[in-house]
This record gives structure tokens, C-alpha cells and sequence, in this order.
């Protein structure tokens, strides 16, 4: 009995010891192993939505007062008045593949944010996005430094729904930057532009 447990303790730790990817890796391969398609956004958005159809609820939305064009016509503007603690701004814009979305940037902002403002910097505000997200998409976000992957030179919190991943990290003193992205068409993306070189 005594036997079995120590050969079992061992044997722990030789599978703990030979996976050498980090916590983020193994959540993102059983994510994607679990093959659920997770594709929501917010207001009426979605990963894999088609660009046209992007256009159009944004113009539906508009037309409702919900959304306006942002600074320099480069994003859509979504007030955000109490959502998080204080009155805040969403701007964010889409990027297409195929047509299609396969990633959203969000960029938070606090409305009254000076420098001399601690409690409206990006410091506070990680964590106030961090909760909001979690309001809208369930528990789930973690640390995770990227220093020195593709994926960014910072910390940042992740959070992995089959094959939608969250990424949120500071963008400047001022702003917060979540990025929505669907994994599998970012991996067909690179698969695609491997096979062309």
C-alpha cells in the first residue's frame, strides 16, 4: 500500500516535471481541446461576425444613441457611465480576416483621468476592467507575464473560452487595452501566411 502510494507520488511529479509549458499554454491547449466555439463579444458583436455585418449593427446601434464614431473616425465610442467606478469610455474597432472578425481591441479609458489622478490611472483601472470582464464573460482571468512572447512585452490577464481568449494589460497611463481573439482563426491566419513564404 505504502508502495503504491510513493510510486504513484512519483510519477506525479515526473508528469508535473516534464510539462515544461507555462499555466497559460495549458490552459490554452485544454481550451481548444474541449472544441466549444465560443464567439461573443458585447452589445450585438461577435467573433467570426461578417464585416458588413459589423457595419450595420454599428450603424443600428448609433442610430439608437448607444454608439458613436470615435476620435479621429478611427473606432466606435460606447460611453460607459457606471459600469465600472467611475464614468468611463470604451473605444474599439475590429480586426478582419477573410471579412470576418477574428479579433476585437477595446481600449478603456476613465473620462475625468488626469495625471495627477491616481485613483482614474490605468494601475486602478486594470483592475476595475478585469472585474468588468468578468461581469460580462464569468470568472476565470489570471496573471500572466508575456515578457519577451509575441504576445506582449507585460503583464497582463488572461482568460481562455474554448477558442475565444482575453487578454487585458495596460496600454498607457491613461488607458487599459482587452483584446478578444479567436484563437482558431488566428492560427489559420499564420498557417495561411506560412504557406505562402
Amino acid at each position: 500500500m505504502c508502495r503504491n502510494l510513493i510510486v504513484a507520488v512519483c510519477l506525479a511529479f515526473l508528469v508535473i516535471g516534464c510539462d515544461q509549458r507555462s499555466a497559460y499554454d495549458r490552459v490554452v491547449a485544454r481550451e481548444l481541446a474541449t472544441g466549444a466555439r465560443v464567439d461573443t463579444l458585447f452589445l450585438s458583436y461577435a467573433l467570426g461576425m461578417p464585416k458588413q455585418a459589423f457595419f450595420d449593427s454599428s450603424w443600428a446601434l448609433n442610430r439608437r444613441g448607444l454608439v458613436m464614431q470615435g476620435p479621429q473616425n478611427q473606432n466606435v465610442q460606447y460611453k460607459l457611465p457606471d459600469a465600472l467606478p467611475y464614468p468611463a469610455t470604451m473605444l474599439f474597432y475590429p480586426d478582419f480576416h477573410a471579412d470576418r472578425i477574428f479579433q476585437m481591441r477595446v481600449r478603456f479609458g476613465y473620462d475625468d483621468w488626469a495625471p495627477w489622478a491616481k485613483r482614474l490611472s490605468s494601475d486602478s483601472l486594470e483592475s476595475d476592467v478585469v472585474a468588468l470582464l468578468e461581469r460580462w464573460y464569468g470568472k476565470g482571468f489570471f496573471e500572466h507575464d508575456a515578457t519577451g512572447t509575441a504576445l506582449a512585452p507585460r503583464r497582463q490577464f488572461v482568460k481562455v473560452d474554448g477558442n475565444r481568449r482575453i487578454l487585458v494589460m495596460k496600454y498607457s497611463d491613461r488607458e487599459v487595452l482587452a483584446i478578444i481573439t479567436d484563437m482558431l482563426a488566428e492560427k489559420a491566419m499564420v498557417e495561411e501566411r506560412n504557406a505562402d513564404k
